[in-house]
């Protein structure tokens, strides 16, 4: 059970003898990985529809999980040879079809697969450092970050409609990071390791706003761990290497360009939905969820006890906290 943090409200509230206002949690299921399978517990990367999850662990083992029933897990079988699956992504029209990059050798691949016919195709020419995978919301682009820039292909007819590359001069050379669509298709918001936040228009493929940090993050040992583009603003959530970890959760916004920041002290690990409506928190003080106001920071609701052993692991780029993922 969440509770609300102390507020004038709840102040009111217990001296009228009524209880601290609550969220209920109600799970889409309960599973753990089936130790049958022979594949390891954590999660290293994830991909999520409405009515499917699909999980990869270990190098190349991936699971697909029913959000709608609560069965146990299955295993994809991927008639593909690969060493390292590198991203994930679930179209969003077809929970059958799930699309992959991956490591062969020194080469990278992209490919497409439904794991429910077994077949399976080649959607890109090989190349290097292929990432962070993943389907417009409309289902019409499927992108993923390829060295310094995105390539974008078109879904029906599996053609190769643009790579996004900034000019050097403005990237400093810098790959990016992270990317994420807004949730009606039209724009894409991108992170590079400086900090460097771009907006581009889908269709004309132009830049139409870009900021970046008043000191670069890659200076300080700040990595992306998660961007959000929501409607009119772009919310990241970025990890400062140290003892502690420090947490900070940035917002833009590209129509006036302003940016904003806070620390979220006490941080674990944090996450944003799709919305951006909030930030969850997991707490180093016994492993607490918070979940807090987006935009100010201010604690709306905590748990009362420990969801999770706080254990933050790095592996390219993705985080793990008491051996799982922690989605919202």
């Amino acid at each position: 059970m969440l509770y609300r943090e102390d507020d004038d409200d709840d102040d009111d509230g217990r001296r009228n003898g009524m209880p601290k206002a609550s969220i209920c949690v109600q799970y889409n299921f309960s599973q753990t990985v089936p130790a049958s399978l022979g594949v390891p517990m954590r999660i290293r990367l994830s991909s999520a529809s409405d009515d499917a999850l699909v999980t990869v662990h270990g190098e190349r083992d991936v699971l697909a999980w029913s959000m709608r029933r609560n069965v146990a897990p299955q295993r994809i079988e991927i008639d593909v040879t690969m060493d390292y699956v590198t991203g994930i992504a679930i179209c969003p029209h077809n929970s059958n079809v799930i699309a992959l990059v991956f490591r062969l050798g020194t080469r990278y691949e992209a490919w497409t697969y439904d794991w429910v016919s077994r077949t399976a195709e080649d959607i890109a020419a090989p190349g290097t450092d292929f990432h962070s995978i993943q389907y417009s919301p409309d289902g019409r682009l499927l992108a993923w970050i390829s060295g310094e820039g995105i390539d974008i292909w078109e879904t029906v007819l599996n053609t190769h409609v643009k790579t996004l590359r900034d000019n050097r001069k403005r990237s400093n050379g810098l790959p990016m990071a992270r990317f994420a669509f807004t949730p009606d298709s039209c724009l894409i918001a991108t992170a590079d390791r400086s900090g460097r936040l771009t907006a581009w228009a889908v269709g004309s493929w132009s830049c139409i706003g870009e900021s970046k940090a008043k000191r670069p993050w890659d200076e300080d040992g700040r990595e992306v761990v998660q961007l959000v583009a929501c409607k009119g603003r772009v919310v990241v959530v970025s990890c400062e290497v140290g003892e502690p970890r420090t947490w900070r959760l940035t917002t833009w916004w590209p129509d006036n360009g302003g940016r904003a920041g806070f620390e979220m002290n006490g941080c674990a690990y944090g996450c944003v939905p799709r919305d951006g409506s909030f930030v969850a928190t997991v707490q180093l003080d016994g492993g607490k969820l918070r979940i807090r106001d987006s935009n100010s920071g201010v604690c709306l609701d905590q748990s009362t006890q420990g969801i999770a052993k706080v254990d933050c692991h790095r592996e390219d780029d993705h985080v793990a906290v008491g051996c799982r993922q922690i989605l919202v």
